[in-house]
């Protein structure tokens, strides 16, 4: 089997946030599009936003189970996830690639909040046949907790550990990883490159936040750092930007936030 490619479409870019359950259809068309045009193997995760964030801060679900109340937002977030994923398997059909949903919640659970046991031989099943695999982040059962939430970021990392990757690509609705929120500060300067010698302070400059239930910008980094110490390079860069995602599946090492891997990557 070759090496595949892990393509993230970032909740951020292909959702209005500021809306409950709308997707951006032009970025996501516009991506599947760039995916199209690639001929390796790759896996595609994507994220909730507005189908699942709120959903899921609501029923605080991120800290597992504790209520009955909760089970009704178990349903409720699960089928707003499928119908994104639907969404996003229409336009691969469209364009003549055939893909697999593959929900995480029937192959992996969670220890604590993070992933505790895991079965990926559906997805290595699924690359062998010339399907992409069609995930995305998701409730999961805790084996203490109860439940918890797995981001697709986390599932990234994951594959990059179990089953090698090449390359991962984060896409979100900012140009890459910056020293301040280039949201809110016009002095805000882009990080072209993460690495062993200066994560460290990278990861200073990226502030938690509350309003992402899965770790938001400094979520993604530290899901980019374990796919560094397992050798494999990653980039968080913009999905909004047309052209970007099929330049880096292309191979460009130019466009948005590079993590160089720690060591050499597998091929």
């Amino acid at each position: 089997m070759q090496v595949p490619v892990v393509v993230k479409l970032g909740g951020s870019a292909i959702t209005d946030k500021s809306r409950t359950s709308t997707a951006r259809l032009e970025v996501i068309h516009n991506a599947i599009r760039e995916i199209a045009s690639y001929s390796g193997q790759l896996v595609l995760l994507h994220g909730g936003g507005s189908f699942a964030h709120s959903f899921v801060s609501k029923a605080a679900l991120r800290d597992g189970f504790s209520q009955k109340s909760q089970l009704a937002s178990v349903s409720e977030i699960e089928l707003n996830l499928d119908q994104l994923s639907r969404i996003i398997g229409v336009g691969l059909l469209l364009r003549h690639r055939p893909f697999v949903p593959l929900a995480p919640m029937s192959f992996m659970t969670l220890r604590k909040g993070d992933v505790g046991r895991s079965f990926l031989d559906p997805i290595t099943a699924a690359l062998r046949l010339g399907l992409i695999p069609l995930i995305h982040g998701d409730i999961a059962f805790d084996e203490t907790r109860g439940c918890g939430i797995v981001s697709a970021d986390r599932i990234a990392s994951l594959l990059g550990e179990k089953i090698g990757t090449s390359r991962v690509l984060f896409g979100c609705d900012v140009d890459g990883l910056y020293n301040e929120n280039p949201k809110s500060s016009s002095k805000a300067e882009l990080i072209v490159e993460v690495n062993r010698r200066n994560y460290i302070q990278v990861l200073k400059g990226l502030k938690p936040t509350n309003d992402d239930v899965t770790g938001g910008m400094r979520g993604k980094a530290l899901e980019a750092l374990r796919l560094a110490k397992h050798g494999c390079e990653s980039y968080v860069f913009n999905l909004t930007k047309s052209g970007n995602l099929g330049s880096l599946l292309g191979g460009s090492s130019s466009i948005g936030t590079r993590f160089v891997p720690w060591r050499k990557v597998r091929q």
